[in-house]
C-alpha cells in the first residue's frame, strides 16, 4: 500500500499557490475597459484625428488656390524673376499695381514668334504649351529703372532720386524720330500700335 505524502514535505508547492481559472465572463455583462484607455486616452486620440483632417483641408485648399487663376491671358499683367537654371518665372498682379512691370499683349499656342517689336517673349512648358508676348506695362507720365533687365524693373515716383526713365508714348508703331530726348525707345505693334519714349533722369524728366 502507497503511503501518501507527507504534508510536511518542505518541498512540495503550497495548493494556494497555484494560479486561479480565470472567470466565465457573466452574460451581459460589458467586458472591462484596459486600464490604459482612459477618458483621457480617449480625448487625446480624439484631437489628434481632428488635427489631422483640418491639416489636410488646409493642404487641400491651399492647392486648390495656386491653381485658381491659371493661365494668363491677353491683357493679364505680371512680373518676372529669375528662378534657378537661370530661367525666368512669372507672378500675376493688378495691372494698376507698381509692381505689375509687364502686360500679357497676345498669346499663341506652341512655339510662334511674337508680333514686330520689342516683345519679351515668354514660353510656358514646352512643345505645344503656351507662348506669351509681354510688353512693357506703362503709361506716359510714369518713371521706371532697370529698363535693361526684365527682372529688376522698377515703377516709382518721378521723383525719387532713383527714378532713371520717365515714360512718354506715342501711338503708331516706330515713331522713334518723335522720342525727342529718349535714351531708349520700345515700339509694340499692338493693338494698339505705339512707341514707348524713355527719357533719361534729368531731362525734361
Amino acid at each position: 500500500m502507497t503511503t501518501p505524502p507527507s504534508d510536511d514535505n518542505p518541498f512540495r508547492t503550497p495548493d494556494y499557490a497555484a494560479p486561479a481559472a480565470p472567470m466565465p465572463p457573466v452574460p451581459g455583462r460589458q467586458a472591462p475597459i484596459p486600464h490604459w484607455f482612459t477618458t483621457k486616452v480617449r480625448v487625446t486620440l480624439v484631437a489628434c484625428v481632428v488635427a489631422a483632417l483640418g491639416l489636410g483641408a488646409l493642404g487641400a485648399l491651399g492647392i486648390s488656390g495656386l491653381n485658381r487663376y491659371g493661365t494668363p491671358s491677353n491683357g493679364d499683367c505680371l512680373y518676372l524673376t529669375h528662378e534657378g537654371g537661370g530661367k525666368l518665372a512669372y507672378h500675376r498682379a493688378g495691372c494698376g499695381s507698381d509692381s505689375a512691370t509687364f502686360k500679357v499683349e497676345n498669346t499663341y499656342h506652341g512655339v510662334v514668334a511674337c508680333a514686330a517689336g520689342d516683345y519679351v517673349r515668354f514660353r510656358l512648358g514646352s512643345g505645344t504649351g503656351e507662348t506669351l508676348c509681354l510688353a512693357l506695362n506703362v503709361r506716359s507720365g510714369e518713371c521706371i529703372r532697370n529698363i535693361e533687365d526684365e527682372t529688376t524693373i522698377d515703377k516709382l515716383s518721378c521723383a525719387d532720386p532713383a527714378a532713371e526713365e520717365r515714360v512718354r508714348i506715342l501711338p503708331g508703331f516706330g515713331q522713334d524720330e518723335d522720342c525727342t530726348g529718349a535714351d531708349k525707345v520700345l515700339s509694340y505693334a499692338g493693338p494698339p500700335s505705339r512707341t514707348v519714349c524713355l527719357i533719361r533722369s534729368g531731362e525734361n524728366i
